[in-house]
């Protein structure tokens, strides 16, 4: 392929060494046939340069040097496909069947350098999928397996594992595959081309040759000497050189032209007769649009289509349906003239053809319906007869399958078709009868699901345990079942075991247990008003005795659901906390184990609905030695109405020398060391009064009140880090001042997991009721940020960031107020905190952003040069070649301009250096801006890269930098 003889064979080598004769040699006519392979020699050397490159870490000239030849050797195939006027059935015919991998490449070539330069890129969407359609109609059939071309055992005895010839085979054949899946998106364009035309611009030979013959040269020239600075961009395709304008009429007809060829080839002869009728004869002698006129005639004489530009004269002897050809076995082999005999034909012939036809499908399995073809009692049968002579002669065991499945649909759609197949003698034993309705009955509903249900389980007394509520059916199941029912196997309120098990030698234990767990059923379903009639019912069979208990339940069942919705749901149930009461009261207080979760339940529900007061003031009524909540909930219910700070501070006070000693004891030992007896039962005490308190802390929605919380457990975690010497990982809370290091001295937790498994779900309980607000999401991204979920934290940062003014306006106070200036920069400080740039450079570097990482060290006053060189050095070790000239907009700042234009000139990024100083106008996306905005965007640009820079060593005293900031903050909005 590369050494062509010394009968004046084209060489790929000659041409693109000297490019003059290039021109001279693929114009000439005598050469043509030699074009197709030379087009698929340049294209697999440009292919080969480009893989080159990738090979390994090359240096900067090797670099350019592939990529230059590479985009040298495309702009050659392209000029040698252009002088074939982009015939793509003469390339296929002119080169072996291996090089489709080839053609393909230069298919998609074309694709992409449209896609590069953001033009129209209909003409390459046209060539490629006028490719594919080519390819499909040629490769319906599978060729032969090639012969091995070496021998698969060498001399040494060793057997060769692969045959190039058969890895070249499959490799053409995995290609088909691929471009077969185009094939429905080739018809969808070709059709709306052709249903809704235009201009198309196809590119001539001199739109590769000018840029080849005047560029090339200079680049690998540039190339091979290292010199950098003689030119940076490679040569490219010039579609303003020569273009040729082909008219929308010419091109719709081409298309409908490929679309009747499409569906003849698919055997959709209706569909191609319907199109092959609007195709004309082109205006425009262009090789593009030019239709083959005797494949065409062809066309028209079989399809027998008439009124055309190609229709065939009347000299032809037209070809008569009859009796005759009806029995003409050769003919009624194709369905072209089946087909034509039903259209050609009327009356009592016209149903003969259309039965034959029918049985002819059925018979070669071809997936089509025939329903509407054998409408009457005489086509039935003589389908009924042609389909028994046709399948005498068929032995396949398959394709006898197929025609049964086909024959057992036709029989449940065609009245008595199974009867005359039965009397014609058609074997119907393989086909199943179908039920059908008597004629002395009336037709009866369909059961609904209720009746199905019934009918499915009968009377079975287990299934109405399970899912019926009467007490009249649940004691008529419980009889029925006697001893083999189980009453342990359904759980039970945990508040009434115990009252429970008093009657666990009773005649009432299984009736009172079903009971039960039919309640708790109810209470798990949320159904607090079908809870409140059952229990009406099941009262007189339970007993006076459990009247407290069950009152007890009742509230902690509406106190359970009404906490598992949010504040603006609960608002929505008309919630009272008239009945809650009950747990206050000293003479009904139930002391048990399980009675610590109703009373979480039913206080956090007071708290969230705003009883704060009663829970501090009859809080104290319930003893606290039994409920160790107690205490914290009464600090809540204190804090939540505070207005004055020193109050806030001392339910804080209280809250950490509360709930701090717990925390402390329930810790594991250090290293694992086992503990004595004694410590060993004082921590598990501990554990389990912390589990209680969690869950009572779980169940808090009041906003003020999480955040409480939520700054006592960031207190924790930043009193640690401290003790740590790692203040870097601290967390912001928005009420965390409240808390102080002097009230307890023991924080000492040698393991954060608990701290950090509360913190988060706090965190997302507090996020979830409000998502909008600030001091929540700086939190939440502080906390990412420690978990080392860098991806989350940003997200969450840039959350934070969007929350406020939505021109991220910090100086609403006129700044010529001297008395209103600190809170200017109270607020400046706070929204504009160097940790959160400090944590958002590293969170977008470790998300793979590294110019964006760079650019936000621009907002940095400590560190600011440090952090710069870190961002820096990470980007140049990466090479990236990321979208970060996108972010020309968010550069304030002179320094990072600086270091993007000094890494972007190294790596040879001019279209990135370009948009780095004229901004986002001059990026391919946005081509069609025009020049006017593009002045005035550069001007924008240089004005404000020029004024928002304020060296602070330039500055003197505290009023030269309240100046500058007012001066920088008027700029930038």
């Amino acid at each position: 392929m590369d050494n062509p003889d010394t009968n004046g064979e084209l060489s790929w080598f000659e041409l693109f060494v000297d490019p003059t004769v290039v021109s001279k040699a693929i114009l000439d006519p005598e050469k043509k046939k030699q074009l197709p392979k030379l087009c698929m020699q340049f294209t697999d050397k440009g292919l080969l340069a480009e893989r080159e490159k990738e090979r390994g870490k090359l240096a900067v000239e090797e670099l350019m040097l592939f990529e230059r030849k590479s985009a040298s050797m495309k702009l050659c195939a392209m000029a040698t496909f252009a002088a074939l006027d982009f015939d793509i059935e003469f390339v296929i015919d002119n080169i072996h069947r291996n090089e489709l991998l080839t053609l393909r490449v230069l298919a998609d070539n074309f694709y992409r350098i449209y896609n590069e330069k953001n033009l129209d890129a209909t003409f390459g969407n046209w060539l490629f999928y006028r490719f594919v359609l080519s390819i499909d109609r040629r490769n319906r059939l599978d060729p032969p397996a090639p012969r091995a071309t070496i021998a698969t055992t060498l001399s040494n005895g060793q057997i060769m594992p692969l045959d190039p010839a058969s890895v070249k085979h499959e490799k053409t054949q995995r290609t088909i595959l691929e471009l077969k899946d185009h094939i429905m998106k080739a018809k969808a364009f070709i059709t709306e081309l052709s249903e809704v035309p235009r201009d198309i611009v196809a590119p001539g030979i001199q739109c590769f040759l000018k840029p080849f013959i005047e560029l090339a040269p200079k680049a690998m020239t540039a190339a091979f000497l290292g010199d950098r600075n003689v030119l940076i961009e490679n040569p490219s395709a010039d579609f303003e050189a020569e273009k040729v304008i082909l008219p929308a009429a010419d091109v719709a007809n081409k298309c409908l032209s490929e679309l009747v060829v499409v569906h003849y080839t698919n055997g959709e002869l209706l569909e191609a007769k319907k199109i092959l009728s609007r195709v004309t004869k082109p205006k425009t002698a262009h090789p593009m649009v030019a239709i083959d006129e005797d494949v065409f005639r062809a066309y028209c004489a079989i399809l027998n289509v008439k009124g055309t530009d190609y229709s065939t004269s009347g000299a032809i002897k037209p070809y008569i349906f009859d009796l005759n050809a009806l029995n003409d076995e050769e003919n009624r082999k194709s369905e072209v003239w089946r087909q034509r005999g039903v259209q050609e034909t009327s009356g009592q012939l016209q149903s003969v053809y259309k039965a034959e036809n029918a049985a002819c499908s059925v018979a070669e399995n071809h997936p089509e319906c025939i329903r509407d073809a054998i409408k009457t009692t005489a086509e039935v049968e003589r389908f009924s007869k042609v389909l028994k002579k046709k399948l005498e002669g068929i032995r396949d065991k398959r394709r006898l399958q197929r025609i049964r499945a086909q024959l057992q649909f036709l029989c449940a759609t065609i009245p008595d078709l199974r009867d005359i197949l039965a009397a014609n003698e058609v074997d119907v034993k393989g086909l199943r009868q179908f039920v059908t309705p008597s004629q002395h009955q009336n037709l009866e509903r369909p059961p609904s699901t209720e009746q199905i249900s019934n009918s499915l389980r009968g009377n079975d007394p287990f299934w109405a345990l399970m899912t019926e509520f009467d007490v009249h059916i649940l004691k008529m199941a419980l009889v029925e079942l006697g001893p083999f029912w189980f009453p342990l196997k359904m759980p039970v309120s945990e508040f009434l075991l115990d009252t429970l098990e008093k009657r666990a030698n009773t005649p009432i234990y299984t009736i009172t247990r079903l009971f039960l767990s039919k309640l708790y059923q109810l209470s798990r379903m949320h159904n607090f008003r079908g809870y409140l009639e059952t229990l009406s019912s099941y009262n007189p069979d339970l007993g006076q005795d459990m009247g407290v208990d069950l009152a007890f339940e009742s509230v902690y069942v509406k106190s359970l659901i009404s906490n598992a919705h949010m504040p603006w749901k609960i608002a929505h149930w008309d919630v009272t906390n008239a009945d809650s009461a009950l747990i206050f009261d000293q003479k009904l207080i139930r002391v048990n184990e399980n009675s610590a979760k109703m009373y979480n339940q039913c206080i956090s529900l007071m708290l969230n609905l705003g009883d704060h007061q009663i829970v501090f003031d009859k809080g104290g009524q319930i003893p606290i030695d039994i409920f160790k909540c107690i205490p914290i909930a009464r600090m809540f219910g204190a804090f939540i109405p505070a207005t004055d700070e020193s109050v806030a501070k001392k339910c804080a006070d209280g809250f950490l020398r509360s709930l701090t000693p717990v925390i402390v004891g329930a810790q594991p030992p250090r290293g694992g060391m086992r503990r004595e007896h004694d410590a060993e039962k004082k921590m598990l005490a501990f554990r389990s009064q912390l589990v209680l308190q969690y869950h009572m802390m779980s169940l808090v929605k009041q906003k003020n009140l999480l955040d409480f919380i939520l700054a006592y457990f960031v207190f924790l975690h930043n009193r640690n880090m401290l003790a740590k010497k790692q203040s870097h990982l601290k967390i912001h809370a928005k009420l965390v001042h409240l808390y102080s290091n002097e009230t307890i001295t023991n924080t000492d937790i040698p393991n954060l997991d608990d701290v950090h498994q509360f913190l988060r779900m706090i965190i997302e309980k507090a996020y979830s009721i409000s998502k909008t607000d600030e001091d929540t999401l700086r939190t939440y991204a502080d906390f990412l940020y420690i978990e080392k979920d860098y991806q989350g934290a940003a997200q969450k940062y840039m959350e934070y960031f969007a929350v406020q003014d939505p021109l991220f306006r910090i100086n609403f106070i006129p700044p010529d107020r001297p008395d209103d200036l600190k809170k200017m920069e109270k607020a400046s400080e706070k929204l504009y905190d160097e940790q959160i740039f400090h944590r958002l450079r590293i969170c977008t570097a470790h998300s793979g952003f590294l110019t964006m990482s760079l650019l936000t060290c621009q907002w940095l006053r400590t560190g600011k040069s440090k952090s710069f060189t870190k961002s820096m050095r990470l980007l140049a070790n990466n090479e990236t070649r990321d979208v970060g000239a996108n972010c020309a907009e968010f550069i304030i700042d002179i320094q990072a301009v600086e270091l993007l234009s000094q890494n972007y000139q190294a790596n040879r990024m001019t279209k990135s250096l370009n948009t780095l100083y004229t901004g986002a106008s001059s990026l391919s996306a946005n081509q069609n801006v025009g020049p006017v905005l593009s002045r005035e965007e550069m001007k924008r640009r240089t004005c404000r890269i020029t004024k928002s820079w304020v060296p602070t060593e330039e500055i003197g005293d505290k009023n030269e930098v309240k100046e500058a900031l007012i001066g920088t903050r008027k700029i930038d909005r």
